[in-house]
């Protein structure tokens, strides 16, 4: 993860930008030495959303948990794609 200074970031802006929609790389933005801003992709801006709105989720999170349990008691059985599909 990259740390440059808001005035830094200013005049990098276009290069940083397509630095984090290429690499997925973070860039933490600081204003007075200290983290203001995080520079991501759109890809990981969604896929953040994405995991809060599933952490979010009591009932989805409390599914997901038995799921695991019932893979680790060997009640379960995972799958691939390409078994679930044939």
């Amino acid at each position: 993860m990259k740390t440059l200074s808001l005035s830094e970031a200013k005049m990098k802006l276009s290069g940083l930008v397509d630095k984090v929609s290429t690499t997925d790389e973070e860039i933490v933005i600081t204003k007075n030495g200290s983290p203001a801003a995080v520079l991501i992709s759109p890809d990981e801006f969604e896929s953040l959303k994405e995991t809060t709105a599933v952490r979010s989720d009591a009932t989805l999170m409390s599914d997901i948990k038995k799921g695991l349990k019932s893979l680790k008691n060997k009640k379960a059985k995972l799958y691939t794609l390409e078994e679930l599909f044939k």
